[in-house]
């Protein structure tokens, strides 16, 4: 059964928090990160970017303005995500036991790029309760 746009979008809000939380690991506790946090275009391959793609002409009819935005959020999300994990490991993700130092302005990059795609996303949602598809 297909899940709603609006219970996709309240999931993909949890899933974002999982992934900061990864991000996290990675850096804080020398985690290695995962494929799908170092692609090149994990913005696509997510669960939520597929799910974007599969839906975006329908989203796009609703609300033009924030499937770009969201879409946008999305991807720089993920890359910003993925600088900060190649600057602290230098490209080298296997059997590194320790990391480079971050610069906190990248750290707070992504803190806020991860608090403004979780107000689109409730604002995406919130234009969906009135439009499902």
């Amino acid at each position: 059964m297909k899940r709603s746009p609006i219970a996709e979008i309240s999931e993909t809000i949890k899933n974002h928090t999982i992934w900061l939380e990864n991000i996290n690991k990675s850096l804080i506790c020398d985690k290695t990160p995962t494929e799908t946090m170092i692609d090149e275009e994990a913005h696509i391959k997510c669960k939520f970017g597929k799910w974007l793609e599969d839906n975006k002409e329908a989203l796009k009819e609703i609300n033009l303005q924030l499937f770009y935005e969201v879409y946008e959020e999305h991807k720089k999300l993920h890359e910003v995500g993925k600088e900060i994990l190649d600057i602290a490991y230098e490209h080298k993700f296997i059997n590194v036991t320790k990391h480079k130092t971050i610069p906190e302005s990248k750290y707070d990059e992504l803190l806020q790029l991860s608090k403004d795609i979780k107000k689109t996303l409730r604002k995406f949602r919130a234009n969906l309760y009135d439009n499902e598809i």
